[in-house]
């Protein structure tokens, strides 16, 4: 099976990148779209809170407020109170609207990410079903129920891991690391010596 080369794929994943950056404001993340299809029903309701908020403007400053006790106690108060009432300093205490893209713009996301691996395979000619692994798969984990435990144990890790990350790696290796985030940085390299060293684990079980 022939392969991409390197600079062209490189090419693909920064313009995939640069334009959900530039349609959406949001940084890639498969992820993260995963879990905003799943907790679709949580998304709806907090659309529902958004367009409440916006249309009680009222509603909107005690709800800012009590969240800022909440978080940073009643010294933020004295800082809100000692500013001083200019224009510049109102406009610098109104909190933006968090950007909030529908639940359904992600599932669409990950629709195409599977129509183009579907249709890339149709037109290159390597399309097949199978329900076997490969042998390196066999020989580690067995050949029956022991595999797909094995997968369903991985996938369980794959999803906390990424939760507990804050990111995969679309999310960290991709935009986080162009934008040289610290946390992606390090997670991505976390990602890349975990994957090394299993490597190297798996040619020395196959000894």
């Amino acid at each position: 099976m022939e392969y991409w080369p390197w600079w062209l794929g490189a090419i693909g994943l920064a313009a995939v990148t640069v334009l959900n950056f530039l349609l959406l404001g949001r940084l890639l993340g498969v992820s993260g779209s995963w879990a905003k299809v799943v907790g679709w029903k949580e998304d709806r309701e907090r659309s529902a809170e958004l367009k409440s908020l916006a249309e009680d403007k009222g509603g909107m400053e005690d709800a800012l407020l009590a969240e800022t006790l909440a978080e940073f106690g009643e010294a933020s108060l004295k800082e809100l109170n000692d500013e001083p009432d200019t224009e510049e300093a109102s406009t610098r205490r109104v909190i933006k609207e968090e950007q909030h893209t529908p639940w359904t713009v992600h599932f669409v996301f990950l629709l195409s990410m599977f129509v183009g691996g579907f249709l890339g395979a149709i037109i290159s000619g390597h399309f097949k079903i199978e329900l076997t692994l490969s042998p390196i798969h066999s020989q580690i984990f067995g050949a029956d129920w022991e595999v797909w435990l094995a997968l369903l144990f991985g996938g369980i890790m794959v999803g906390f891991g990424t939760q507990m990350a804050g990111g995969c790696t679309s999310g960290h290796g991709l935009s986080g690391c162009a934008r040289l985030i610290p946390a992606s940085l390090v997670a991505t390299m976390t990602f890349m010596v975990s994957a090394i060293l299993l490597s190297f684990m798996m040619q020395a079980t196959l000894r």
